[in-house]
């Protein structure tokens, strides 16, 4: 079953709390997922608990950025 969510559109991110953009949810999961350094992006030093947005960041549906193809069985 594939994903329906568009990840070019804004939407409720649950590390921030708030709404941001897909260029800033595909920053942070790079950053959070080791990718490029914590610091690389200033929105994350307003996270307290930086290995406790890595947990909800990885499990979050936008951290699949194969965007569900990895399920496909077509």
């Amino acid at each position: 079953m594939g994903s329906n969510l568009d990840y070019e559109a804004d939407h409720f991110c649950p590390v921030y709390r708030k709404v941001i953009s897909s260029d800033l949810c595909y920053d942070s999961l790079c950053c959070l997922s080791g990718e490029f350094k914590i610091s690389s992006t200033k929105e994350l030093s307003e996270v307290k608990d930086i290995e406790y947005a890595r947990k909800i960041c990885s499990t979050c549906p936008y951290s699949d950025l194969n965007g569900g193809m990895d399920e496909w069985n077509g």
